[in-house]
């Protein structure tokens, strides 16, 4: 099936951060294997390197953040077209290597910026614009981080690289039947390259569109990941590196990736923390193209985050989470509401059957007499452990409102009522 340039949805940058993993679960290998599998890489990644393509700093003091953008670019769409092409996919990663974590940072394409000489436009058209440069220069603009490294890759690596894995576990919340990308049914399975593809590009039929798109994105790679750190065949681990550097291009010298997968061995899928950039998708005038528009307080302060913590949270709201987590409940008492203030069509019942998934029984869906910006959870007298429950079922990594109203709570005939915002993200 063929797809038009418009619409080719997944370019996902996963190949680099397979890269490095797999290089780690070589480095567990006999030191002769790995002597013979780090020159065999070398070789293998000479025509991939982009010398004096764009300008970053370079990464010296491992005591600080190192930070590599990866982009899917759409070149190989069109037979025959010349030049750069826009950039489906944005992942910004912070590796922090004295603490073995790391956060990924979703960008969605259409994110509104300004392009020097080119005006208000979406933040895939950078690469086009400008290329790899032009890419870095507008995701350093919104984010006030500065990129160590760059890495793209195309269609083909990531289809290639999840059959040499042969296959990826995943569990598939609803059936996608996308005209675009195409037929998906719910469940569990291992999904091969062109499964996965449809999985990661779907986004005509999903509520939030793009955003949706995202979320499913993460959840793949952190299952790749896992995929992945379970891998102790050297043959194996080859023919993956050797289906991932094909379509590779970066910045990084391939000994950098081995001492940076030195540096990470030991580390765990827990360590990796997955973000979208803040912001709001306001329906757009008539005639007027759609942007998300980021927030940018909200922008740096996530960076900030990230920079000194290397987590998408402080501390403190990090030990709240895990308190969070914690919390002992029988969820099959707790009468729930889902409401929908997002105003994605299908979002409160969807969200309503993955808290019933998760043990709740007395739930009710529908939607909220307003708008809402912020996701707001409210919670009767004596009920916060029950709120905070929902709050980190509904998404463990998010900071939620929870507010005590006794009113919204009676009057939904509920113990806690979860209003889904236009902030919200899945886990």
């Amino acid at each position: 099936m063929e797809f038009n340039k418009k619409h080719l949805g997944l370019k996902l940058a996963i190949s680099t951060l397979l890269v490095v993993g797999l290089v780690a679960g070589i480095l567990n290998f006999h030191s002769i294997k790995t002597w013979a599998s780090k020159r065999y890489f070398s070789i293998r990644m000479g025509p991939t390197l982009m010398d004096n393509v764009v300008d970053v700093p370079p990464w010296v003091d491992i005591s600080k953040p190192l930070s590599i953008l990866f982009i899917g670019t759409d070149k190989g769409s069109i037979p025959g077209e010349e030049g750069y092409t826009r950039s489906d996919v944005m992942i910004l990663a912070s590796i922090n290597v004295v603490f073995k974590k790391a956060v990924l940072v979703s960008i969605p394409r259409d994110t509104k910026v300004t392009i020097p000489d080119y005006g208000t436009q979406k933040i895939n058209a950078a690469h086009s614009f400008n290329g790899p440069q032009g890419t870095i220069d507008a995701v350093e603009g919104i984010t006030g981080f500065e990129i160590n490294h760059y890495a793209e890759v195309d269609l083909e690596a990531f289809k290639k690289v999840v059959d040499a894995l042969g296959g990826v576990p995943f569990h598939v919340d609803s059936t996608i039947n996308d005209p675009l990308a195409g037929y998906l049914p719910k469940g569990d399975y291992p999904l091969n390259g062109d499964q996965a593809l449809i999985l990661c590009r779907a986004r005509e039929t999903l509520p939030r569109g793009d955003l949706d798109r995202i979320d499913n994105q993460k959840k793949f790679l952190k299952a790749v990941m896992q995929k992945t750190v379970g891998i102790r065949d050297l043959e194996t681990l080859l023919n993956i590196l050797d289906a991932a550097v094909q379509y590779l291009q970066t910045t990084m010298q391939s000994d950098m990736i081995f001492e940076l997968a030195e540096y990470l061995r030991g580390m765990k899928v827990e360590d990796v923390e997955f973000a979208t950039l803040p912001g709001d998708s306001p329906v757009a005038s008539a005639g007027q193209p759609w942007y998300f528009v980021y927030d940018p307080e909200a922008t740096a302060q996530l960076f900030s985050n990230i920079k000194e913590y290397c987590s998408t949270k402080p501390p403190q709201q990090q030990e709240d989470g895990e308190e969070e987590a914690n919390i002992e409940i029988d969820r099959s008492l707790v009468r729930l509401k889902v409401l929908n203030g997002a105003r994605w069509g299908g979002m409160a019942s969807k969200i309503a059957d993955e808290f019933r998934d998760k043990g709740y029984i007395d739930i009710e869906s529908g939607d909220a007499a307003n708008i809402y910006p912020e996701t707001t959870i409210y919670y009767a007298p004596n009920q916060k452990d029950q709120a905070k429950a929902a709050a980190y079922d509904l998404n463990p990594e998010a900071d939620y409102i929870l507010t005590e109203d006794a009113y919204v709570a009676s009057s939904n005939q509920a113990d806690v009522v979860v209003v889904i915002g236009k902030d919200y993200t899945s886990p």
